[in-house]
């Protein structure tokens, strides 16, 4: 395996290792899942989250979340419990986003090969970008390995 693609893989343990430990939904209501590995397509009959990739790349959402990657790249996006999720990502890159809580959104654009991840806490919107930077607006951490920037935000 090579070095891109473990560092991929361990850049999707970590966002799920992370995704694990957040606040569970209060409803037992089934959370949203796309799953595009490898050229596909998945928008399920609700329509609350979408996954596209292609031949050579993989992208994966879950709730009111949207994920494409393309040219060899993995994206992954989580909305949960209200939040709103969406990562996009090309050329050997892996950006993750995870919003969870009411009114959260997390933004996460890979241009460049590398990782990032945005994760917004309830009320907050954060972004990573690999060409625009990082941005924390209310609670959450945003932080991006290509370019060394972050930005985290308690309150």
């Amino acid at each position: 395996m090579s070095v891109v693609k473990r560092t991929i893989a361990g850049a999707f343990t970590v966002a799920l290792g992370v995704a694990a430990f957040l606040p569970a939904t209060a409803s037992a209501a089934p959370v949203t899942a796309c799953q595009a590995p490898f050229g596909a397509d998945a928008v399920p009959a609700g329509g609350l989250c979408s996954a596209t990739s292609d031949a050579s790349s993989a992208a994966a959402a879950y709730g009111d979340a949207s994920a494409d990657a393309s040219r060899n790249a993995l994206a992954l996006a989580l909305g949960l419990n209200g939040g709103i999720a969406s990562s996009s990502a090309v050329g050997y890159a892996a950006p993750a986003a995870i919003a969870f809580g009411p009114g959260s959104v997390a933004e996460a654009l890979g241009l460049n090969p590398g990782l990032s991840i945005a994760i917004a806490a309830p009320g907050s919107t954060v972004t990573v970008d690999s060409l625009g930077g990082v941005t924390c607006d209310g609670p959450g951490f945003a932080g991006d390995l290509t370019t060394l920037k972050a930005c985290l935000r308690v309150n």
